[in-house]
């Protein structure tokens, strides 16, 4: 018989092991996404600059408007713009403050992913799926970055991980904490209520087939009121602001542009057309609540649209999932392949996995109905892709030290050739993540100091405050102005638009026109009218060509 005191020193390593491998693969995670802060974030992304925007005049009481100050701001859910504001009391700065809450929250990430994959599928798992989330280099730059979508995603994945314990051992208190973090994820990005109501629905079904049928229904019901408690302000601010029941209002304005994209028209025009009588026609040429109430469609009319953009988005979808370079794949996919079929399901395994591939599903069904699909929304898709892909790592572990083991009898050996096989076939995909990163064209935006540098001179001239026509928020951001999109016509037509708008500037960006048909030339020749004067042409080796027009109407123009 073996003595039970060899035990005693194992498993008090393993207890002092325990408790500084997660806090040091969060500092790590922390240091890695400052110092890529540091490196890459020269300016506020463009989103960024709307959250942004809306925090500053929270703070100077404007109300909760953002850079168009076109009324009230129905797009973006509120919470992000609150830690915005609350942070930069702190830190004296809104990019400052947001870039400061997505790099607390992506290292903070490290926890729940940690839990989760130790809960499913034991400590070595979940060793190699926080080394993924620390060190992926699409979850560092979108940790550094001022988008919303990391902030979501730390929020989904505790979500998650309270769930999966709920669905264990069937504890209240995991449900409310599920509810809860369904209720804070709502309100940064609103798609967060269909898994709410999901998993809470299908709570109250399942009590019909399990004994613990009081807790469960309990549990079902404590998730939805939690969330629905976190998420009341929200729905009471959108009824109230709308005139009309409402749990999100980002999908109405999705619904206008994208029908305009279904009628033949660019995304410019759909976002910034006007009409013949230099009637605003874009769906960002109005003030949200405008477009919402002139908004009206039967349900018929809105599967219909679902299921156009689907059709259009399945490609991509399968295309960035299974084979994009800047996520790792081919060799993440083929890991998560490996981490999902290598090994049978038990029934425990097809409740708790079962979970994970549900969440995913719900993730890429909410891509489906996007008419626009950023990169950006596939964060949540790559957070779930993680934990399989560290499953299928050790899966090829456990087969190359059983082959090593078969074939040479050595334990040493074998325990290393498997190791070594596992931490090789993950560098992979880091290394070919990091190789591809700069390809995206999302994270090239907090790399445009040129714009920044423009709307820090645009700040200091004449008037205060400015109202600013262009195409990009960058330089009007800087400039602490409004913005006013340039419109999409031919170029006689905006330039009666522009007069028509009389601002106070006009920003031409060389080598990006913003999809408008006339931008480029008048970034070339000059914008036609004696009522533009070029004040700031900037062209630094490297850098974007920017160029600045001071907008004097005329006696003319102004008559007309």
């Amino acid at each position: 018989m073996h003595s039970p005191n060899p035990a005693r020193p194992s498993a008090a390593a393993d207890a002092l092991a325990t408790r500084w491998l997660l806090p040091g693969a969060v500092l790590v995670a922390l240091i890695i996404r400052i110092g890529w802060a540091f490196g890459h974030g020269l300016a506020i992304e463009q989103e960024g600059a709307e959250y942004a925007r809306i925090a500053e005049n929270l703070l100077a009481g404007k109300g909760y408007v953002g850079i168009f100050n076109n009324g009230v701001q129905l797009n973006f859910p509120p919470l992000y713009p609150l830690m915005i504001a609350a942070v930069s009391l702190i830190v004296g700065s809104a990019e400052i403050a947001a870039r400061a809450i997505n790099i607390v929250l992506g290292a903070v990430l490290v926890i729940p992913v940690f839990k989760l994959a130790e809960l499913l599928h034991g400590r070595r798992v979940a060793v190699a799926t926080a080394a993924l989330v620390v060190f992926h280099p699409v979850l560092i730059a979108g940790a550094a970055s001022t988008y919303s979508e990391g902030a979501y995603l730390t929020l989904m994945i505790f979500a998650l991980l309270f769930l999966v314990r709920w669905a264990i051992h069937r504890r209240l208190s995991a449900s409310i904490a599920t509810g809860v973090l369904f209720g804070l994820a709502y309100l940064i990005r609103p798609e967060a209520f269909l898994l709410a109501g999901l998993f809470a629905a299908g709570g109250l079904v399942a009590a019909l087939f399990v004994k613990e049928r009081r807790r469960t229904i309990l549990g079902s019901l404590a998730l939805l009121g939690a969330f629905a408690v976190i998420a009341a302000p929200n729905v009471a601010f959108l009824t109230h602001s709308t005139g009309k029941f409402r749990i999100e209002a980002k999908g109405t304005l999705a619904y206008q542009w994208g029908q305009k994209i279904n009628q033949g028209m660019s995304y410019a025009e759909a976002i910034s057309g006007i009409g013949p009588d230099l009637s605003d026609q874009g769906v960002f040429m109005r003030p949200n609540l405008d477009v919402i109430r002139s908004t009206s469609y039967s349900l018929k009319d809105y599967a219909e649209f679902i299921v156009s953009a689907a059709k259009k988005n399945v490609a991509p979808i399968v295309r960035t999932v299974t084979g994009d370079a800047s996520f790792g794949s081919p060799w993440l996919f083929a890991l998560v392949v490996l981490g999902l079929f290598g090994t049978a399901w038990s029934r425990q395994r097809l409740l708790v996995d079962g979970l994970l591939v549900v969440y995913a599903l719900m993730f890429v069904l909410v891509l489906l109905t996007v008419q626009e699909l950023w990169f950006r929304y596939f964060y949540a898709v790559l957070g779930m892709l993680l934990f399989w892909a560290a499953k299928g790592a050790e899966e090829l572990r456990a087969w190359g030290e059983a082959t090593v083991r078969s074939i040479v009898g050595r334990d040493v050996v074998a325990r290393a050739t498997g190791e070594g096989l596992k931490w090789l076939a993950l560098l992979l995909v880091l290394a070919m993540s990091f190789r591809y990163i700069s390809s995206v064209d999302q994270f090239d935006e907090s790399l445009k100091q040129a714009r920044k540098d423009a709307g820090l001179w645009l700040g200091h001239q004449e008037p205060a405050p400015k109202r600013v026509m262009g195409f990009d928020l960058q330089v009007p951001y800087y400039a602490g102005a409004d913005l006013i999109f340039l419109p999409y016509a031919d170029s006689e037509l905006a330039l009666r638009y522009v007069a028509k708008r009389n601002p106070d500037y006009i920003v031409l960006i060389g080598g990006s026109p913003g999809g408008l048909p006339y931008t480029g030339r008048w970034f070339s020749d000059g914008v036609p009218s004696p009522s533009a004067r070029l004040v700031y042409d900037e062209a630094r080796p490297g850098s974007e060509h920017i160029k600045i027009y001071r907008w004097i109407p005329s006696a003319a123009t102004a008559t007309n």
